[in-house]
């Protein structure tokens, strides 16, 4: 078996593991520039509740108007889980598509505000909420299969969940950089995570690492203040334990969830673009994508509208006076 080629960065040799952990802090800067990302899985999340209470409402209205021998002839659960699946697929779509903007205009220099992002995220709404639509439909088969099915077809059903998000996790970049339709967005992004398949996966592992450590090494911390609490007998401060916790798991899901559609919007960049953009590491970028006597180049040389495409989007946030600094620089 032939040996992996193995990363180097300022003249070092680094494993992919520290590689991925200093991906992870590159994404993090990229990420506080735009602090106002991480507004956008705030709205997604009201947004979810306000659908799942009419979605609850409208359930409720058809079992309540429906005699029980229709009811036994129709599965409404699966109506309902479609409906739940859906509203989450596509509050979660949009968001992604917010980002999906914001940092697309921040690697091509620009400095997108929340309103622009989520604008045009709802100017792609019909291409999302097909895409939405049809994940939700391969969620509830693959739902349905695994509860009708033994511990083999569990695994099998396991498996296929994960090669669906494997196969579309650039769908919603490709829907909103490159305006593709949703079909032509899965092929899309089918190819696009061909060439980054090693860095997304890494990436993905290294981060999920660090952010089980930093649950656990809060959970025991808090859990410690908790039982001195008990045993001092200090009501107060369990509630004070409560209360950090909570605020640290919202506020590490917005921070990992931002992070997350940071680094994938730029591994859609660097494949469909093969270029790097300023504001960003370029040598560990490059380094983490390369290939073993291969160079980066451009998914499809067809996506050559994308020049059009940044100017339209730089045209709509013109960069403001500390970007073009940087620029010349």
């Amino acid at each position: 078996m032939a040996k992996k080629e193995q990363i180097t960065l300022n003249g070092e040799p680094v494993g992919r593991v520290k590689a991925g952990w200093l991906l992870f802090k590159e994404a993090f800067r990229f990420m506080w520039a735009d602090k106002e990302m991480l507004w956008v899985p705030v709205i997604a999340a009201i947004a979810n509740i306000l659908l799942l209470g009419a979605i609850i409402a409208l359930i409720v209205v058809v079992v309540l108007s429906t005699s029980e021998a229709v009811l036994e002839k129709y599965p409404v659960e699966y109506l309902f889980m479609f409906l739940v699946y859906l509203a989450g697929a596509f509050t979660l779509a949009l968001s992604q598509a917010a980002v999906a903007h914001m940092v697309f205009v921040r690697a091509h220099g620009g400095d997108a505000t929340l309103g622009q992002a989520l604008t045009k995220a709802f100017s792609h709404w019909g291409g999302l909420f097909v895409w939405s639509a049809i994940t939700a439909t391969v969620g509830l088969v693959l739902r349905a299969i695994y509860d009708r099915s033994e511990l083999l077809g569990k695994i099998i059903t396991a498996v296929l969940g994960a090669a669906w998000g494997v196969m579309t996790y650039f769908v919603v970049p490709a829907i909103v950089i490159d305006n593709k339709k949703p079909i032509e967005s899965i092929k899309k992004s089918a190819l696009v995570f061909k060439q980054t398949w090693g860095e997304s996966l890494v990436s993905n592992i290294s981060f999920g690492l660090l952010f089980f450590l930093a649950y656990l090494f809060v959970f025991l911390s808090l859990g410690g203040l908790v039982l001195a609490a008990y045993v001092l007998d200090i009501f107060a401060l369990i509630i004070v334990a409560f209360v950090l916790f909570v605020v640290w798991v919202v506020a590490f899901a917005l921070v990992s969830s931002s992070i997350s559609a940071v680094l994938r919007v730029l591994l859609y960049i660097y494949a469909t673009e093969g270029t790097v953009p300023e504001n960003f590491n370029k040598e560990l970028l490059e380094k983490m994508l390369a290939r073993k006597g291969a160079v980066a180049q451009p998914v499809s040389t067809a996506d050559a509208v994308q020049t059009e495409e940044v100017a339209h989007h730089t045209s709509e946030t013109p960069l403001d006076t500390s970007d073009q600094q940087n620029m010349t620089q």
